[in-house]
């Protein structure tokens, strides 16, 4: 009696969910191909699909074998008992290698249908894909697959020769289907894997962090993506395999209603609490461009270059742009008429977009494993730390430290150096302390040898010594001696120890260097002139020299630092009421700086107060002004004694909104 189901690819997402669907219906047993390698993860599946091997038989196997590798005992035991043969193994990435896809999407189909007809399967069911239609300019309806056009990539090459030979080769009854860009469960958000509409994710979370939420942002128009959730597909897979009499059709498993990639963005955009896009370019506007400059341009390596930097700002690997201008709309109305008598629709995506969105922020951001990351990215690794006797270089110093880095601290304080000597070592872990004054060129030039010879070049040099004055210009003018010191250190001092570790970092042809600078530079804060053009002056070296070694492997970060709670803030007495960092909070975005070396590091208000200026700079000098006013200058600053004033309500408050601002 035919009643028995076969499933290869069980294990997948898809795949996994279609057993679960096909176990509720209570039919015969479930054959599911495992691989050899793979049988170990049964176990799980089957606490998932709450039954043992009675239920669900594994037959061991391997897609790329001929027969699928399925033994002679196996394949006899199997023939003329199954009556639904689904074979949804495949290798679903844009990203693999033309011999990965060749070998899963096109042998894997070819062995499937072997087997299938050995075994006498009464009916064969194959998960296609949209990929199969390749680029086509304009609808693609269900009756149509040798029209499919632009096969260049073998992602869609591969998944439109697999239907072919189905359609060709195959003598048992079968029918196709061809599902959109599958994500996550509408329900729980559930998904394995980054692919399609999340890749734009990372970008998405990088610009909420940039700019408050009520900030209108640019986005892209582009083509229209047909996303469907993996539980439509499960339902609708499932319903039209045991209709009757719909053999040798195809099923578009899509969206009658597809939006655009601009509108997708926005949804998710508004799901994540990002800046909304609320203007839209249209990326075929390149095709203005006569077709010869544009084929010539991508053929430069320059070109290729510039790209790639463009997309690792924004986080998003380069198959993704085949998406911004997709052409193709896929007609399902045939299939519609079946599944709406089922009850069976595709969600609205505006319905369950925050449900894939908080699935992946919670399960699938890279972000998650930030200790994991840490310890990956800078474990065994050398890091140089100056000013990591106390504050942000100590707390930074401790993280990288216990990640399994080797840290060198150098601070001028030889007594907080050999307290934190005192107080770490116990921990074991890989560490060398160095007492330097870094305005001291000699000194300078004998910590580089020194732990060079000691511990190998830095891979990594944390510039974050620093000196600060708050002191207005008024009060400054016959104290130059102020803009001198602080220049000395801030900006002489990084730059000479930066200078005496770059050529071993270029010959090495790797190397990182992460300048701490101030948001009082992307505010330029009043009180601190000097403080601010010290470090300002080491941020236009930085983007200097980022531009000059962009293809040496050597990387410059800058972190704007807010306000924070160490000694040097300590002196000013209207700061205590003004809500800062803690030294620990500091370090973690010098930890972002040190995972993702990103060419800066800023807090969106920072960032606001940059664009502000730009758009409009009287405005930021009246912002500014304003703060200056209504904070005074210390009795320390005037060289006077005694204790300053108390907060008032409205400082308070000022400082609370502007927080982490110099006031």
């Amino acid at each position: 009696m035919r009643n028995a189901t076969f499933v290869t690819g069980a294990s997948g997402f898809i795949g996994r969910r279609l057993v679960t669907q096909l176990l509720a219906r209570g039919e015969g047993p479930v054959y599911v191909l495992v691989h050899p390698r793979s049988v170990h993860k049964l176990e799980a599946l089957y606490l998932r699909w709450g039954v043992d091997r009675t239920r669900v038989t594994p037959v061991v196997g391997d897609l790329t074998l001929p027969m699928l590798g399925v033994s002679a005992e196996d394949a006899a035991m199997l023939r003329g008992r199954v009556r639904h043969f689904f074979h949804l193994a495949a290798v679903y990435d844009l990203a693999a290698s033309t011999e990965a896809l060749v070998s899963a999407n096109v042998e894997g189909t070819r062995h499937a249908v072997e087997l299938a007809q050995a075994i006498r399967a009464q009916c064969f069911h194959h998960m296609s894909s949209i990929a199969a239609a390749g680029l086509y300019e304009g609808t693609f309806t269900e009756d149509m697959f040798e029209e499919a056009e632009k096969l260049d990539h073998p992602y869609f090459s591969t998944k439109h020769e697999a239907e072919r030979i189905v359609r060709s080769e195959c003598t048992l009854p079968w029918r196709v289907y061809r599902p959109g860009i599958v994500v996550g469960q509408s329900d729980t958000g559930e998904m394995d894997k980054i692919d399609g509409p999340y890749y734009f994710f990372k970008a998405i979370q990088k610009l909420r962090r940039l700019l408050p939420p009520w900030f209108p942002a640019i986005g892209l128009e582009g083509g229209r993506l047909n996303l469907v959730p993996v539980d439509f597909v499960v339902r609708a897979l499932d319903e039209l395999a045991h209709r009757e009499g719909l053999d040798r059709h195809c099923f578009h498993l899509t969206d009658p209603e597809p939006k655009r990639v601009g509108e997708i963005l926005d949804i998710f955009a508004r799901a994540g609490h990002a800046p909304r896009f609320v203007l839209r370019i249209n990326p075929r506007l390149q095709e203005l461009v006569p077709r010869s400059l544009r084929e010539g341009l991508a053929l430069l390596t320059p070109v290729h270059r510039l790209q790639a930097a463009l997309l690792r700002d924004l986080g998003l690997p380069a198959q993704a742009m085949r998406f911004v201008s997709y052409p193709t709309r896929f007609s399902n109305r045939e299939t519609r008429k079946l599944l709406d008598a089922a009850g069976i629709r595709v969600p609205a995506l505006e319905d369950y977009a925050w449900k894939l969105w908080d699935y992946w922020e919670r399960h699938l951001d890279p972000e998650l494993r930030l200790d994991e990351s840490l310890a990956g990215a800078l474990g065994g690794k050398v890091v140089m730390i100056t000013g990591a006797a106390d504050g942000i270089g100590k707390a930074t110093a401790r993280k990288l430290a216990a990640a399994g880095a080797t840290v060198l601290v150098v601070d001028r304080d030889a007594a907080k150096l050999e307290r934190m000597r005192t107080e770490l070592e116990p921990q074991g872990w890989r560490m060398g302390f160095h007492c330097a004054d870094l305005t001291d060129p000699s000194q300078v030039a004998h910590l580089a040898g020194d732990a060079v010879e000691t511990f190998g070049v830095p891979d990594v040099l944390v510039n974050n010594a620093g000196h600060s004055i708050r002191r207005a210009i008024e009060h400054s003018y016959d104290r130059f001696h102020d803009f001198e010191r602080v220049m000395a250190l801030n900006y002489f001092g990084a730059l000479r120890l930066t200078l005496a570790l770059l050529p071993a970092m270029q010959q090495r042809r790797s190397g990182h260097v992460v300048n701490i600078s101030s948001l009082g530079v992307l505010t330029n804060a009043p009180r601190f002139s000097a403080y601010v053009a010290s470090k300002a002056a080491m941020d236009a070296f930085a983007r200097c020299a980022a531009a000059e070694f962009a293809d040496s492997g050597v990387e410059f970060s800058t972190v704007y630092m807010p306000l924070v709670r160490t000694a040097m803030t300590a002196p000013t007495e209207v700061y205590r009421a003004v809500p800062m960092l803690s030294p620990d909070e500091a370090a973690q975005l010098v930890v972002q700086a040190l995972i993702h070396r990103p060419a800066h590091v800023a807090t969106p208000l920072g960032l606001f107060a940059q664009v502000l200026h730009m758009a409009s700079p009287h405005l930021a000098h009246a912002v500014m002004n304003l703060a200056y006013r209504m904070f005074p200058e210390s009795r320390r600053a005037l060289g006077e004694s005694g204790p300053s004033a108390e907060a008032t309500a409205d400082q308070v408050a000022l400082a609370k909104l502007m927080k982490g601002m110099h006031l």
